[in-house]
């Protein structure tokens, strides 16, 4: 089976997506952008290898993900599931 990474993955088409891959078998880390929403991931997820957290529309968030998943280990999948936000 597979170690796969799916960011945006704390709800909708993302969560949905780990949710089946968990249950044909594969390991999969899940990213939420803060920690409330990390909590809620958790709860709808529990099978979750592990769930990174980071809002990734800053530099300063994507090189905390990208830490966060080194610890995880290496993936075999990421799928990037995050829709650009406007900052206004």
């Amino acid at each position: 089976m597979a170690r796969i990474f799916i960011t945006g993955s704390a709800s909708g088409i993302g969560l949905e997506t780990a949710r089946q891959l968990v249950a044909k078998g594969h390991m999969v880390a899940i990213h939420a952008r803060d920690p409330e929403r990390a909590d809620e991931a958790r709860r709808s997820l529990p099978q979750a290898e592990a769930i990174a957290v980071a809002d990734i529309s800053t530099l300063a968030g994507i090189r905390s993900l990208a830490r966060q998943i080194d610890e995880f280990g290496p993936f075999d999948t990421v799928i990037h599931n995050e829709i650009g936000r406007a900052h206004v």
